[in-house]
């Protein structure tokens, strides 16, 4: 017989600690815009190199958090489901 066994505290720690990274992520994006918004008067090849590489960067993060958020937002709803099923099923026993 197959056991399934669910930890709702698992489940929910990992949709917080998704969230967390999520919003970690995205202060330090804002962190590093604002310095760079710093030096927009600046006129160097450096800081047009960093502008087209931040590009990439900020499209990249961009995939990153949706993955993530995608990802808590799954977890969370695997949560939902299964104390949903759990306690449908409680109630056919009279739990």
């Amino acid at each position: 017989m197959a056991v399934i066994s669910v930890s709702y505290a698992a489940l929910s720690s990992g949709h917080d600690g998704l969230v967390a990274t999520w919003t970690r992520i995205e202060g330090h994006l804002a962190d590093l815009a604002g310095s760079v918004g710093a030096t927009a008067d600046m006129r160097s090849d450096a800081l047009a190199a960093y502008l087209t590489l931040k590009q990439r960067w900020d499209a990249a993060a961009e995939e990153r958090q949706l993955a993530l958020k995608s990802l808590a937002d799954l977890v969370a709803r695997a949560g939902e489901q299964y104390r949903a099923t759990d306690a449908q099923l409680a109630g056919m026993f009279g739990g």
